[in-house]
């Protein structure tokens, strides 16, 4: 225990003493996550901006805007002389959608004739803004309709919530069980702000072991621990486990208790289990990683990487069900798909516990992956022709 101590006193000594790491184990983690905090922290995306050609101008026209303006994610902000006018400003992003009113709407409409037609042109270089107009001017367009037969019905003695039924006569009664309100910050941002976690995990834990290699050290560092590389690397990591195992408590205290994230889980337990076990396990692929190449800058540069495309692997911003099998299978390579799926069934879907063991698991194995890289890693620690590679 005493050698264990004194590698753990090492390890700070070096720690403390060392400005980039406490830079990038410290400053810039806090940075991010409050960064990526203030970015989300209204969660849904409001008040895109619409122009609307007005053709018709009449009550009903009037009506029609003052619906499109009254939805969450539109806000009309001006009228344009003619369509092409209008789609100038689409093509020069100052609008993300127009809507269009002919001339003769309400004649056409109250006149009972029909074939009147409101266009809306979206456009499509932000798929979010895109879908989200989409949807809101699609349901302003259904309400409409409904309240103008629903009228037309009254005006021929049909009681009001009989000529509804009859101009809505098949309800659709739709519950969003998991994210009811679209907040793009109750899954978006805690998979960025534990990207940004293993990416700091990955290259600061490369930097500790790498840098014992390039600065010639390795030999005492494996010396304090009394020659056993495992007690050696395990004190070294220690402070570092706890210190972003600290940064995961802190990001999720932001996250649940401050932005108000659900939390349907059973077990807050099992949450946290699995940020220490997504800390280790990109521990355990840059130790690998290190022993393996005994480069840190060539060690550094793969980690980052590795840590990087996590998150276009793991099924957060694309679903894996729209790719290949063969990219769904090498996704299970990432220590991050395991992760995000065991947060978004016992946060967001409320599994039992009993799920997250898989997940948990699979985080397990690239730890003790470890042990296979072992007498590779006492090797290049030890010998000093390791030493000092760029």
């Amino acid at each position: 225990m005493g050698l264990f101590r004194a590698s753990v006193r090492r390890e700070l000594h070096r720690l403390i003493h060392t400005p980039v790491l406490v830079y990038s184990a410290l400053v810039l983690p806090v940075a991010l996550t409050l960064l990526y905090v203030a970015m989300f922290w209204r969660g849904t995306v409001h008040d895109l901006p619409v122009l609307v050609y007005d053709g018709d101008r009449s009550e009903l026209s009037r009506q029609l805007v003052r619906m499109v303006d009254a939805t969450p994610s539109a806000e009309v902000v001006g009228y344009v002389e003619g369509i092409e006018q209008g789609r100038q400003a689409l093509v020069r992003g100052e609008a993300d959608a127009l809507v269009v009113i002919p001339e003769g709407l309400q004649s056409d409409v109250l006149g009972g004739s029909g074939g009147a037609e409101v266009a809306a042109e979206i456009s499509g270089a932000r798929i979010l803004n895109c879908g989200l107009l989409k949807r809101d001017l699609t349901t302003v367009f259904q309400a409409l309709n409904i309240g103008i037969e629903t009228q037309m019905l009254g005006a021929r003695g049909i009681p009001a919530e009989k000529g509804y039924a009859m101009a809505y006569p098949i309800a659709f009664d739709k519950h969003i069980l998991f994210n009811p309100y679209g907040s793009y910050a109750y899954y978006l941002l805690p998979g960025l702000l534990f990207l940004a976690l293993v990416i700091t995990v990955s290259v600061v834990t490369v930097y500790v072991v790498g840098s014992e290699l390039k600065y010639g050290t390795a030999g005492e560092w494996v010396a304090t621990a009394g020659g056993s590389i495992a007690r050696a690397l395990t004190a070294k990591l220690t402070p570092y486990v706890v210190l972003f195992g600290l940064l995961s408590v802190f990001m999720n205290t932001l996250l649940y208790r401050f932005l108000g994230l659900p939390f349907h889980g059973q077990e807050a337990a099992i949450l946290v289990a699995g940020n220490l076990f997504v800390v280790l396990a990109y521990m355990a692929v840059s130790v690998i990683l290190v022993a393996a190449t005994a480069n840190m800058r060539l060690s550094m540069s793969i980690a980052g990487g590795l840590a990087t495309a996590s998150l276009s692997l793991c099924g957060l911003t694309f679903p894996a069900i729209g790719m290949y099998p063969v990219i769904v299978a090498l996704a299970k390579l990432f220590p991050f798909t395991w992760f995000v799926d065991l947060f978004i069934e016992q946060s967001l879907r409320g599994a039992p516990p009993a799920r997250a063991l898989g997940d948990l698991a699979a985080l397990g194995v690239f730890v003790l992956a470890t042990t296979l890289f072992m007498r590779r890693l006492r090797r290049v620690a030890t010998e000093a022709k390791y030493y000092g590679r760029a």
